[in-house]
């Protein structure tokens, strides 16, 4: 999604070139802004472990803050500590109930253990308080895929699609629907756009099915959705 799974910070595109070991250390005196903007850039270079200890910092200055709880608890994920995520998430919740980012987050992790009956809860929520956020209506439709509910979950990426279709550039899956094949999920978004007239990306997508294993072209050539992609020249040489 414009990378944005674990609603990271818009600074984490990374267009610094700089190590984070040869950032400047902290300045005595430092204002809650200055080590909130220096655990920002560390979290922009992934350097969790130092992110957190800057974020930890800036909480004790402003312990009702959400967004640093939020913030917090995305560079706890990304370091593998799903329990402190978790606790950090919730407790942003507690601060603000009505926050969106901090309920797909929640959702991201129930997602990421196969829990995926409280991630689609989660997703709901954040959905409900964001309906206008494509990367929620993504994540939505993986964690429905991994359910096996191929309608729901083609219903989600098709809202998804209708509010960003730059979302579906590239390599856009973003939260996995881990026990589906990679190969199946590049296969459904190909459906999606073709059934949508995006002729060009479906066929992108149907490459790289066909390159992760999907081989199943009676399938494709039965189904509607796929009526203009298969008369391309470009789909016979998949076969």
């Amino acid at each position: 999604m414009r990378t944005r799974t674990l609603a990271l910070f818009a600074m984490a595109a990374l267009a610094a070139s700089t190590a984070a070991a040869d950032l400047p250390a902290q300045a005595p005196g430092a204002t809650t802004l200055d080590i909130v903007q220096k655990a920002d850039l560390l979290a922009a270079h992934q350097s969790w472990d130092a992110a957190v200890a800057a974020y930890r910092e800036a909480i004790a200055a402003s312990p009702a803050d959400p967004v640093l709880r939020n913030r917090i608890g995305v560079c706890y994920q990304r370091s593998g500590d799903g329990k402190a995520a978790r606790a950090s998430y919730k407790k942003a919740l507690d601060l603000r109930k009505d926050y969106a980012e901090a309920w797909n987050n929640l959702g991201t992790l129930e997602h990421a253990r196969g829990k995926y009956k409280p991630a689609i809860s989660a997703y709901g929520k954040a959905i409900q308080l964001k309906p206008q956020d494509a990367v929620f209506h993504k994540n939505l439709g993986a964690a429905w895929l991994a359910r096996g509910d191929m309608e729901k979950a083609l219903e989600a990426w098709g809202e998804a699609f209708r509010l960003d279709p730059s979302g579906f550039e590239g390599d856009a899956i973003k939260v996995p629907a881990a026990g589906v094949a990679l190969s199946r999920q590049y296969y459904l978004y190909a459906k999606l756009l073709a059934a949508r007239g995006q002729t060009e990306k479906a066929l992108e997508y149907l490459v790289m099915a066909h390159a992760a294993g999907f081989n199943d072209f009676v399938k494709i050539e039965a189904d509607t959705d796929f009526a203009t992609l298969i008369v391309d020249p470009r789909y016979a040489a998949l076969k």
